[in-house]
Formats: structure tokens, sequence, C-alpha cells
């Protein structure tokens, strides 16, 4: 008795270490499925693309209740396609609150220098045009 207990908790855990272990297409398939299904909920939204013409069932049979359905579709849709996308933002997240943020000194220090920089670049930049440009006009009235 006491061994058939234990091959019936062996069998829940292969059952279970089974149903938590991450299959790659799993994600892939999600998004996919979940893109199809919030496209389709906004085209039976829209009327035009795809439109319901089965109205005999009592969930069709007015215009409110097709659009109530179009809005449960594309709700279902979005779940789908956040909890495939959702995975691979969570780490992500989790090493944001890792992060040392620089103190208010530092972030002027760095935007000043950045902005000096591109300044600097920029009246460069307004040089070389005022200076080469007439060689260049004289070089296009050549011909060359």
């Amino acid at each position: 008795m006491a061994e058939q207990k234990d091959t019936k908790q062996d069998k829940v855990g292969k059952v279970l270490s089974i149903l938590k272990k991450e299959y790659p297409f799993e994600g892939l398939l999600l998004g996919f499925l979940g893109a199809l299904v919030l496209v389709l909920g906004v085209y039976i939204f829209e009327g035009e693309v795809l439109e319901i013409r089965f109205t005999d069932l009592w969930i069709f049979n007015t215009p409110l209740k097709i659009t109530i359905f179009s809005i449960i579709v594309m709700l279902v849709g979005a779940v789908a396609l956040i909890m495939a996308v959702g995975p691979f933002f969570i780490p992500g997240l989790k090493e944001m609150n890792r992060v040392t943020w620089p103190n208010k000194p530092t972030i002027y220090n760095n935007f000043s220098r950045v902005l000096g920089f591109i300044v600097v670049l920029g009246a460069m930049f307004i040089l070389y045009d005022a200076v080469f440009s007439p060689v260049f006009n004289f070089l296009y009235g050549l011909g060359a």
C-alpha cells in the first residue's frame, strides 16, 4: 500500500515537471496566435473586411452584441500577446531595480558636456561649409 502512494506521488511529480517545463516554441506560437486573434477582433469590430452574417445565435442577433463579442476577442488577443512578450521584459525590470542612477550634479555635468560637444560640432560644420562652399562652387562652375 505504501508503494502505491509513492508511485502516485511520483506520477504527479512527473506530470508537474512536464507541465512546468518551458518549450521554446510556446511563446512564439502564443505571440503569433495572439496577434492573429487581435487582428481578427479588429476586423470583426470594423465590419468591413470580416462580417458576421450568421445572426441566428443569441450572441450575434444585435449589432451591440457583435460589438461586445469583437471587443472580447480583441482583449483575448491582447492578453495572449502580452503573455507572449512579457517574459522577455521581466528580467529587464528586475535588472532596472539594481541600477544605481546618478545624482543631479552628475546629470547636469554630463548634459552640459554633451550639449557643448553638439554646439562645437555644429560650429565646425558651419565653418567647413563657409570655407569649402566657395571652392566647390568654383569647381562646379568649371564643369567638374
